[in-house]
C-alpha cells in the first residue's frame, strides 16, 4: 500500500544554486544532507504540502543510478497568488514567461538547472 505523501526527485548540476532559488521563491527547505560527498536537500512547496522534493547532484546520481540521471518530471504547481508569485520569480530569474490566460491563467519558469515548471492560477 502506498502512503499519501508523494516524493519527487530532481537531479541538478548545482545543488546550492537550486536550493537558494527555491528558498527565495518561498519553498520550505526541510533538511540538507551530504551523501558520498554530494549535497542534497528536501523541500516542500508549502510547509503543509504532501509533496516532498528531494534535490540531488547529477554526479551523485550518475554513480548510484546512471540510468535515471537524465529523467526530469514535468511539474505543474498551483497558486492562488499567481501575480505575486510571477513577480517574485521574475525578480530572481529572467527565464520566466508572461502570464497566459488561455486555456487557464498560467506561466512557466526555469530554475537554475534549466528545468522548466508551470504555475497555474487557481
Amino acid at each position: 500500500m502506498l502512503n499519501k505523501e508523494v516524493g519527487i526527485m530532481l537531479y541538478v548540476d548545482d545543488v546550492d544554486s537550486e536550493r537558494d532559488f527555491w528558498q527565495t521563491i518561498g519553498c520550505k527547505i526541510e533538511s540538507e544532507t551530504e551523501t558520498m560527498g554530494y549535497p542534497s536537500f528536501n523541500m516542500r512547496p508549502t510547509a503543509d504540502s504532501s509533496a516532498l522534493f528531494t534535490v540531488y547532484a547529477k554526479d551523485f546520481i550518475r554513480q548510484v543510478s546512471p540510468e535515471v540521471v537524465d529523467n526530469q518530471p514535468s511539474l505543474l504547481f498551483e497558486s492562488e497568488e499567481l501575480l505575486m508569485l510571477h513577480a517574485k520569480i521574475s525578480a530572481v530569474t529572467d527565464k520566466v514567461s508572461p502570464i497566459q490566460t488561455e486555456p487557464f491563467p498560467s506561466f512557466n519558469f526555469a530554475s537554475p538547472s534549466g528545468h522548466y515548471y508551470v504555475v497555474k492560477g487557481v
